[in-house]
């Protein structure tokens, strides 16, 4: 997994967020209660077939349902079959083993499935014989089919039609290591559709796996991330109905809906038309203290709004690699909901190039960040953009005002500033007139990186 790059944004309050256990229930304790649990190896995983009630062609798009290793097993995979067949599927059932979905098995269900639809026939046994499309196959799955799940998509991407994954926590095993799961160039093509409970000690874990999985999509790449804002919720959002029917008809899906982004767009939509008034006739705050720093190869010097203060303590260290900024924190009430940080940041390139590199190393951390405008004043490109983030038992949420300038090819140092707000209600005025005060007289020098000291003879 990358490491989290969020010390340069105005985040004081994170902590390492933990790696979520491998997902997947127990073997439950008495054999009787899961009666179609198998030892692995011993029987096949795919079981019967359920064909659709009305054909859609020649051939039927195929689904097959992995089975949840629980005592919840047979009501999750009754809902699916059943409306999964309404919709024109095949469906093939599984036998979930034992001791849990491992990617091997997705190997298998291929294998499995292609001796069954030999010469196109779902099974020769059958009285009915329909002709199954071997190349259609939309995977259903709770979170403990998630390895075989992933392992199917990868092995054969041309003939997934889509993958619905309910609570799956997106991990690989990798020589001997477990890895982020990386979609590979042709994966990327399935249409795939994540639904995650946002439940901050359970949910938000495999939420944040899955917004930085999403981080690497290809332009276009069909992937839905569907949080589900009820405590504990798995069941996809109502839209996925039509996601499932495009799929049964030989179509691409479009994305479905994120509650998230939805919830968050509604919620700033008219703070942020405010903070852009402010930002055209809000004077700047009066000025106060001057501030310099020296570290690494920059120097930054600024002057604060009144009656704001420096907290060192929120500022973490230059590293070239992880942390490419020095950076000064200001706040009115240090440790409060409003607050900024001035960065002189190593960069080359054009402003709107810093502003994107900083959205880009939140998202690889899993944070949803939301850019709602951009635009041109001064020098300086500014934007609107909000963070979402969980820590410390619950959401929290920050407004962004940010500023960026451009650097040199000789001189590569850009200034970038965040004010930010983490009230309930942001107080748009100040945060205007904090950032117009700090961008009147904010500075930045490249001194150059410090000569490494040659080794002793």
């Amino acid at each position: 997994m990358r490491k989290i790059a969020a010390c340069f944004c105005a985040v004081t309050i994170l902590t390492t967020t933990g790696v979520p256990r491998a997902w997947g229930a127990p073997p439950a304790k008495k054999p009787s209660v899961r009666p179609t649990t198998s030892p692995r190896k011993t029987r096949p995983l795919l079981g019967g077939v359920m064909f659709p009630k009305l054909s859609l062609g020649d051939k039927n798009p195929a689904a097959i349902i992995l089975e949840p290793n629980s005592d919840k097993a047979e009501a999750f995979v009754m809902k699916w079959r059943s409306d999964l067949t309404d919709t024109g599927f095949c469906v093939f059932q599984t036998h979930a083993p034992s001791d849990g979905w491992k990617g091997e098995d997705g190997v298998r269900l291929i294998q499995e499935f292609d001796k069954m639809v030999a010469k196109g026939n779902a099974g020769k046994a059958w009285t009915i014989v329909r002709k199954v499309d071997p190349n259609r196959i939309l995977i259903v799955t709770p979170r403990d089919g998630g390895p075989a799940a992933i392992s199917m998509i990868e092995k054969a991407p041309k003939r997934i039609s889509g993958a619905l994954m309910m609570s799956v926590s997106p991990w690989v095993h990798e020589s001997d290591a477990i890895k982020l799961w990386r979609p590979s160039r042709d994966a990327w093509s399935v249409p795939l559709w994540a639904s995650i409970p946002v439940n901050i000690k359970s949910g938000a874990p495999t939420l944040l796996l899955w917004r930085q999985i999403a981080a690497d999509r290809p332009k276009g790449a069909p992937l839905t991330l569907d949080p589900r804002i009820k405590q504990g919720d798995t069941e996809p959002d109502k839209s996925v109905a039509k996601w499932i029917s495009a799929i049964a008809g030989g179509k691409k899906p479009l994305p479905g809906p994120d509650s998230q982004v939805l919830r968050e767009t509604k919620r700033y939509k008219g703070l942020v038309r405010q903070l852009q008034t402010a930002m055209q006739v809000a004077s700047p705050a009066d000025a106060g203290e001057r501030h310099t720093k020296s570290e690494g190869p920059m120097v930054l010097d600024l002057t604060a709004p009144d009656k704001w203060r420096r907290a060192a303590q929120g500022e973490r260290k230059y590293d070239r690699r992880e942390m490419p900024y020095v950076q000064i924190y200001l706040s009115p009430r240090p440790g409060g909901m409003l607050f900024a940080r001035a960065n002189a940041a190593k960069w080359d390139a054009d402003a709107n190039g810093l502003l994107d590199n900083y959205e880009r190393r939140l998202a690889d951390g899993g944070f949803l960040t939301i850019r709602y405008s951009r635009w041109q004043a001064k020098g300086y490109s500014l934007q609107i953009s909000s963070i979402l983030w969980p820590t410390r038992g619950k959401w929290h949420r920050w407004l962004v005002l940010a500023a960026a300038g451009p650097g040199k090819k000789n001189a590569p140092a850009a200034p970038m500033v965040l004010v930010m707000d983490a009230s309930d209600i942001p107080d748009v005025n100040t945060m205007a007139a904090a950032m117009k005060r700090i961008l009147s007289g904010v500075s930045v020098e490249w001194k150059g990186e410090p000569k490494k000291e040659s080794a002793k003879r």
